[in-house]
């Protein structure tokens, strides 16, 4: 189908007329959109029925930084080699039926089965993050994680929608007023933030070379000359190396600070809650996250060239902020309407 003459059909619309093709066409949440928008979505939806009707059984796109797959996570997963991902960030549906997409048979068995095989994706030193927004959800994640896997908590952050000097405040403030809500207004998200103990390593290593700790603890001592307990609480996981801590680590043990410690480039400005707008609309996707927030997770925990995933692509936010911090990137998304228009966008920013 000629797009282009598409597009010159619906300009020539008024919103009302638009929205009633949409009404027509099965083409949903286009509620708050602007004309541009709803054309967007229009082309979107046009174009997903042509591929539909082509024969294609395209499943992976690939730039220089940037990986897709279509096609169920659990199944694409298998192509990602083990440990060989800094960063796991995924939003994932939060099985609120926000969409079609959002509502899924035995949630916490689903989700607990990908959370374990993206466990062996990600190197000792990565980190996992997970968005969501349901409480009770979150918390019944967060036993079987800790049961299920060898994930450590190490906070919960809170992404904040509504602060001073957001653009957007002044709209949530409207709902704030509202005399019949019998609650306090949602206006956050929640982020799950995870690593991996590696202290284990210490005393693994430490047995192996037939070492004591007492030769170890010997190489820093206090300031009157005495012993401390600083290798034990290393090895009991109690603390992290410091990057004096580790020379003696390394000179006995032959482990380096990277085995160890997870990787934390820490950015110096922000603490547990994050004030972030929402993103800006896509035609396509009813839920993306802003790219800013996305960038800020990536510039903590991982440098340059290192390797994000993101099983749950939908817009491909994650690999535009891969994009834009020269990072690499793998996606897999399941929805063909969705592949198409990361495919697309990804095309036309190359």
């Amino acid at each position: 189908m000629n797009t282009k003459n598409i597009k010159l059909k619906f300009d020539e619309m008024k919103v009302n007329e638009l929205k009633k093709y949409c009404k027509e066409n099965g083409i949903k949440h286009i509620s708050g959109l602007k004309k541009q928008d709803i054309i967007n979505k229009i082309k979107c939806a046009i174009e997903q029925d042509t591929d539909d009707t082509e024969d294609t059984e395209v499943d992976e796109y690939e730039t220089e930084n940037i990986k897709l797959y279509k096609g169920d996570c659990l199944d694409k997963l298998n192509k990602i080699d083990d440990k060989s991902v800094q960063l796991i960030c995924i939003d994932p549906p939060y099985n609120i039926g926000k969409d079609s997409w959002d509502k899924i048979d035995n949630y916490i068995e689903f989700m607990i089965d990908v959370i374990k095989k993206l466990e062996t994706k990600l190197r000792d030193n990565g980190s996992f993050f997970m968005f969501h927004n349901d409480m009770e959800t979150i918390s019944e994640l967060m036993v079987n994680i800790k049961k299920n896997t060898k994930f450590v908590f190490k906070q919960m952050i809170v992404w904040n929608k509504r602060f001073e000097n957001s653009p957007k405040k002044g709209f949530m403030d409207g709902y704030v007023v509202k005399n019949d809500m019998h609650n306090f207004n949602k206006m956050a998200e929640y982020i799950l933030f995870y690593t991996f103990d590696n202290s284990y390593k210490l005393k693994e290593k430490r047995n192996e070379l037939n070492i004591s700790q007492l030769d170890i603890s010997k190489e820093i001592l206090s300031k009157t000359g005495g012993l401390t307990g600083w290798y034990s609480n290393l090895e009991t996981g109690k603390n992290m190396p410091t990057r004096q801590t580790i020379k003696p680590i390394e000179k006995y043990l032959g482990l380096k600070y990277e085995e160890i410690t997870p990787k934390f480039n820490n950015q110096k400005t922000h603490h547990s809650v994050w004030n972030y707008d929402m993103a800006k609309r896509c035609p396509v996707h009813i839920t993306p996250k802003p790219i800013d927030l996305l960038k800020n997770i990536i510039f903590h925990t991982t440098d340059k060239n290192d390797t994000v995933l993101d099983c749950f692509a939908g817009s491909g936010s994650m690999a535009y902020a891969c994009n834009e911090t020269e990072r690499k990137c793998i996606l897999i998304e399941k929805c063909d309407k969705y592949f198409n228009y990361i495919v697309n966008k990804l095309d036309t920013t190359k």
